[in-house]
Parts: C-alpha cells; sequence; structure tokens
C-alpha cells in the first residue's frame, strides 16, 4: 500500500528572488513522521544564496504549514566573492492514500523530489529518504584535479547511488553537464578533471536508495554547484584541517537540551587561512575566526549546537571547509543524531520546585527494571524505592544537573538511567530517562501577577565578601606567602624604609561554601582617600597590571592573593585604601572552569555556568608603616577587615537571567528492552 500526498509548491515567487543570479547549492530532505495514526511528511529546503542576500524568507511559506527558519546570526561566508548566506524553510505535507509524494520547487533551480512512504517487508516502518548534506560553496583552480564526495548518510542502511537530473522526467531545469564535471554514480563523487573554464558551474543531481529488490524508495534532489578560479601554481598546495577537528563522518549523539561543542581548525602551510566556511541546521552558532597573523598560523572556529525543541530531521549535518584567498581544502562534514525518546511512564510524576527536582514513577510501570542499577549524571547521588515507587531528589546546582541558557529560559536537566558492567550480558530491561525542568524569563500578562524566581541567595547562600592585609609570611595562608631568606630584597636607603612596609599581601575572601564556587577578582584599585577620586588601579581586566604586583596561586577557588609592591603605588601618606569589584561563578559541568576574563573570555563564552551579580568591596585605612614612630602613641596594624559593599547599582545581576515567574517542568524518556 502505498501513501500519498498533494502536489506541493515551495515558494515559487520569493526563489525567484534570492536566486536571481545564481545559486551555490541547494537541497530537499524529507522526513516521514508519524502523527495521530497518520504519517505526514516534512519537507526541509535549505539553499545557498550569493550576497547581497534578501531579507528573511516571510513569503517563501504562504501556507499555514510552512515554517522559515530565521537565525539571529545567519550563516555566511566570504567565498567565492562576494560571499553568501544559507536560507532554509521547511513544510508539512500529509499524507492520506494512493501511490507517492511529490514535491517540486521551481525557480531558476528545480527541486523535485518523491518518496514511497510504504511500510517496507525487512524492518516494518516506513523507508527513511537518504539524509544528503549540503556542502559549503566549493572551488577549485582552473588547472587543478579535484574529487569532491558528496555526504550521505541512509538510516535504513539501503543502498544509495547519485544520477543526473532526468529532464525527460522533469526533474531538472538547466540540465547542464559539463563534460570537464563527471559524476561516479556508484560512490556518489564529482570529479573535476582540470580542464575547465573560469566561472561558475553547477550540476543537478538525483540521489536514490534501493532495496533489496533494486527498486528504487525515493530520490532526493541536490543541486550541486563548483567556482572555477584563476591558475594555481602548486595544486597540491591545499589548507589541512588540525588534529583537533573531529574526523569525516563523526556522529554526534544528543538527548534533549544537550550541546554539540566542537572546534574546527585548519592552516596552510604557504597562505594564512582567511575563513573556515560552514553550512548546518537552524540554530547553528558559529563563533568569529581565531587565528595568528602570519602564513601557517592554524585558524579555527568554534561551532556549537543545542538541541531544543524543534521538529528538525533525526540526521543533521554540518560540513566545513577552510578557504585562502586561492585555495580551499577538502570538506568535511560530521552529523548529529537526535536520540528519539519513548512515551513517559505512567504514573510519573516531576515537581519543579526554586533548588531542586523531585521525581517519582511507580515501579509497576517498569517491570523487571533492575532497580539497583539506576544512577543520576552524578553516580554518588542517592536514588530511593520501595515497593511501589522510585523516588529522587535532583539539585538543580549539584549530582550533575547541566544548565542551559535557551532563549529566555534556564533549562535544567539530569538523566536517570541503567548502569551496567560492560561485560553484563542481560535481557532485562534498562531505562534511560531525561528529567529537565524549564524557568521561563517572563510570563507577565496584564497588570496583576507575582514574581517567584529563585534569588541570588537562594542559589549561593548570602555572598560576603572581605578584604585582609597581611605581611608576607603572615596570615592565613602563610605557608604558601613566605618569602627565602635568600630572596629578601635589599632594604632600600632613605627615611621611607625605615619605617614603611615594601611588601604586603592583599587578600580577597568569600564566604561562600559551594562545591566548584569560584572568586572572581575584576578589578582591585588603590587611593590615599575613602572617596577615590584620585586611583590607581593594579588589577584591571581580572588580570594584575604591573609586573610589579603579583598574584599568588592557591588551591582555595574563594580565596586570590595578590603581593603588592608599595614602592611602586607612590603612596605619599602612611595610609592607603583598597576597593574591588568581585563576583562568584559556578561552572555547571566539574570538566569546566568558569570564563577568564584575563585570557580574554567574556562570561557569555560558551560555558555553562551561573553567575553572581558585581559587588564592590573596600577597606578600611590600611597602614603602610612597618613599625609606628617612636614618637606615635596609636598602635598601626597591617590587618584590616572589610565586609562586602553591596552597593554596585552600575551592576545589572545575571544570576536572575532565564529564571523567572511560574515553572514549566518536562521529561521525556526512552525504554529500551
Amino acid at each position: 500500500m502505498w501513501a500519498h500526498a498533494a502536489v506541493a509548491l515551495l515558494g515559487l515567487a520569493l526563489l525567484n528572488l534570492v536566486c536571481q543570479a545564481s545559486c551555490l547549492g541547494a537541497v530537499v530532505t524529507l522526513q516521514p513522521v508519524h502523527q495521530d495514526g497518520d504519517y505526514e511528511v516534512r519537507a526541509y529546503t535549505s539553499v545557498i544564496t550569493p550576497e547581497p542576500c534578501s531579507s528573511p524568507l516571510r513569503e517563501v511559506c504562504p501556507g499555514p504549514n510552512c515554517s522559515t527558519h530565521i537565525n539571529s546570526s545567519p550563516l555566511r561566508g566570504l567565498y567565492p566573492s562576494p560571499g553568501w548566506c544559507l536560507q532554509q524553510w521547511q513544510e508539512v505535507v500529509s499524507t492520506k492514500s494512493t501511490s507517492r509524494l511529490q514535491l517540486s520547487s521551481e525557480t531558476n533551480v528545480l527541486l523535485k523530489s518523491w518518496a514511497d512512504l510504504s511500510v517496507r517487508l525487512d524492518n516494518q516502518k516506513v523507508n527513511q529518504p537518504p539524509h544528503v548534506a549540503l556542502l559549503p560553496p566549493l572551488r577549485v583552480s582552473v588547472n587543478c584535479f579535484r574529487r569532491f564526495p558528496l555526504r550521505i548518510r541512509d538510516e535504513d542502511g539501503d543502498r544509495v547511488q547519485c544520477r543526473y537530473a532526468n529532464p525527460e522526467w522533469g526533474e531538472c531545469q538547466a540540465c547542464s553537464r559539463p563534460a570537464f564535471l563527471q559524476l561516479e554514480d556508484g560512490s556518489c563523487e564529482v570529479v573535476y578533471t582540470g580542464v575547465g573554464q573560469t566561472g561558475q558551474h553547477t550540476l543537478e543531481l538525483m540521489v536514490e536508495d534501493f532495496n533489496a529488490s533494486n527498486t528504487v524508495l525515493s530520490s532526493t534532489p541536490l543541486y550541486f554547484s563548483l567556482t572555477v578560479e584563476e591558475e594555481s601554481t602548486d595544486c597540491d598546495e591545499l589548507p589541512a584541517f588540525t588534529e583537533q577537528t573531529p574526523p569525516e563522518g563523526a556522529i554526534f549523539k544528543t538527548m534533549p537540551y544537550e550541546k554539540v561543542n566542537i572546534t574546527a581548525g585548519a592552516h596552510s602551510s604557504e597562505r594564512m587561512v582567511l575563513e573556515i566556511a560552514v553550512v548546518g541546521p537552524p540554530g547553528l552558532s558559529v563563533s568569529t575566526v581565531k587565528s595568528g597573523e602570519e602564513a601557517g598560523s592554524p585558524t579555527s572556529v568554534n561551532i556549537v549546537w543545542l538541541r531544543s525543541p524543534n521538529e528538525l530531521p533525526h540526521l543533521l549535518p554540518i560540513c566545513f571547509t577552510a578557504n585562502t584567498n586561492s585555495s580551499q581544502s577538502d570538506t568535511r562534514c560530521i552529523w548529529i543524531e537526535q536520540k528519539q525518546m519513548d512515551a513517559i511512564p505512567p504514573g510519573a510524576v516531576l515537581k519543579c520546585g526554586k533548588t531542586e527536582m523531585n521525581l517519582s514513577f511507580p515501579i509497576e510501570s517498569l517491570r523487571n527494571l533492575p532497580l539497583d542499577d539506576l544512577q543520576l549524571n552524578d553516580a554518588s547521588c542517592p536514588i530511593f524505592h520501595n515497593d511501589t515507587h522510585v523516588m529522587t531528589v535532583i539539585p538543580l546546582l549539584g549530582c550533575g544537573t547541566e544548565t542551559v541558557h535557551l532563549g529566555t529560559e534556564m533549562v535544567f536537566t539530569n538523566i536517570l538511567q541503567s548502569v551496567r558492567a560492560p561485560s553484563a550480558i542481560s535481557r532485562l530491561p534498562t531505562l534511560l530517562l531525561h528529567v529537565t525542568c524549564r524557568f521561563p524569563a517572563v510570563m507577565v500578562h496584564g497588570p496583576h501577577y507575582n514574581i517567584a524566581m529563585p534569588t541570588e541567595e537562594q542559589i549561593f547562600g548570602a555572598p560576603r565578601f572581605w578584604l585582609e592585609f597581611h605581611k608576607p609570611g603572615e596570615g592565613p595562608f602563610a605557608n604558601r606567602t613566605q618569602i627565602a631568606n635568600g630572596a629578601q630584597r635589599e632594604k632600600r636607603s632613605g627615611v621611607r624604609s625605615a619605617h614603611r612596609l615594601e611588601l604586603l599581601d592583599l587578600y580577597v575572601f568569600s564566604n561562600t561554601s559551594l562545591d566548584r564556587a569560584e572568586l572572581m577578582v575584576g578589578s582591585c584599585m588603590q587611593s590615599e582617600t575613602p572617596d577615590f577620586q584620585t586611583k590607581h588601579p593594579f588589577v584591571a581586566g581580572g588580570c594584575v597590571n604591573s609586573n610589579r604586583t603579583l598574584e599568588l596561586i592557591t588551591n582555595t577557588s574563594t580565596v586570590k592573593i595578590y603581593r603588592l609592591d608599595l614602592a611602586t603605588l607612590s603612596i605619599q601618606g602612611t595610609t592607603m585604601y583598597v576597593q574591588c569589584k568581585v563576583h562568584l561563578c559556578i561552572a555547571i559541568k566539574a570538566t569546566q572552569k568558569c570564563p577568564d576574563e584575563c585570557a580574554g573570555q567574556s562570561l557569555d563564552e560558551i560555558v555553562d555556568s551561573l553567575i553572581t551579580r558585581t559587588y564592590t568591596v573596600r577597606s578600611g585605612p590600611v597602614s603602610i608603616l612597618d613599625e609606628p614612630p617612636t614618637t606615635t602613641a596609636a598602635p598601626t596594624t597591617t590587618k584590616v577587615v572589610t565586609t562586602a559593599s553591596h552597593a554596585a547599582p552600575e551592576e545589572a545581576s545575571v544570576i536572575a537571567v532565564g529564571v523567572a515567574v511560574g515553572i514549566i517542568h518536562t521529561f521525556v524518556c526512552s525504554l529500551l528492552h
């Protein structure tokens, strides 16, 4: 029995607009989806268009079942000149009966797809058409032989072949076949012979999967474009990927709200790599290029994709290539596999609190499940069960709970799963349960509302900060701040050395006792007056800004120690005042550290972390006299303890971002047998 959907036209008018000159690549991916006892087919279209790119494709989907994917930072590239951008949209086509699905989008580029939606005999499932990756715009020197393998994956394991689009079947528009571009249909490789003409050249191709009876099950269109550029003196001198780049075909499996975070790097011995061009799914984020200033220096970008709720295909390709001004590396593609989740166990209850998630489910819903095998991300956290229920309390900050910022929401996730020894062979069922609590940032509708958000105090406790000053070799870290006898500096001559301290250690403390909490010092300054009208910074941007001020390293993350060379601070009197700006940070993943401002990282680096607002903490008067003069009766001290000042109006609290009124809770699971 075949399923059928009516012919659908995808954005005829606007696609003509965005492809007025030419397209640099296009593909349509079909995904049959079981929905309410029937099948619907989602058609995903990706088109690479040359600059200047049009405004967002709002008119490309005029019907209610079509939607465009609009990224805040759309994927763009520099080469070939004048540059390009990626535009994507999807349409849902319902299926009912009769023979086949035929999908057509006609402009300068014709993209025509069809798929057999009958149930397969081998796996009793509807056939899944191949996933064809859209490659970044390809370049080659006119005199250089090159192979361009197409990147294709078939979830059913079918044999896949490629062919030219057939004009007699209405599968192509221009139907051009340049003699110097040849398709090897069995390997799905396009070969450039090295004897072409400069300019842009295209092939309209079809990718097909075959069952064991050699019957075609689907045809997927691929618009292949190649720009042939000026002659090269060395065809073998191409950029190469660095070892940190994932290998070709690598698969990254993701659970809901998990993040794929990779680095793609390349280098060229003769020329600078100017860009790493990336094409991928909606929501993909690519950092700015990081590179050296000379030929041979590696160039890299950070590529991140967060799995938020979506209706995208199960397999998502990310393809990238490295460009110099006159050459291009091979293209490499990796794949994101969105792991499918089964239904929630009957009777399961998840309650999202301000500091914890409470999960319970009845044992009878998961018969024969070995309960002692259950673990959270952190195996040391307890899982309780009695004769009827499994229960666990999952802290938002702890037990391996991960935190991600998703738009205006803060999302907390953990996984409850069965863990067994690798050597154990068992027919007993296992559990994979993904637990998620989402805290919306804004749920305000109308003038009457109540705000109930976790406060900074509820997350970090009551943060308190203070400063202490000690002579080297004294104070709570005396054993770490001692100066070896051989390293004692010579006493400076003059009256100043007789009464003034030469070195003084500044301690910055926090009272937090949270695991992995880090004290971060953004800046410190010294002044001779309590109003700090004249000030001299010695820590700025998280870094000491003088080679005469040292940061002493300790193993305590909530203490910072700075050794001040008082002689270089040009203090005219006998006292000084110190002011520092500080905050606390927790990197949610134990394998990560908080953003290091001194290393050039900003607080919005791609690191999952929670951060307090910035606090200003000031000392009282600090004496810099080594010994009080004999004529002065008042005692002096080198230790001043000052509690944190909470008056920091110029700094915004960032802990509250993504946490707000009301609580939405969801969780999904997969029960494997």
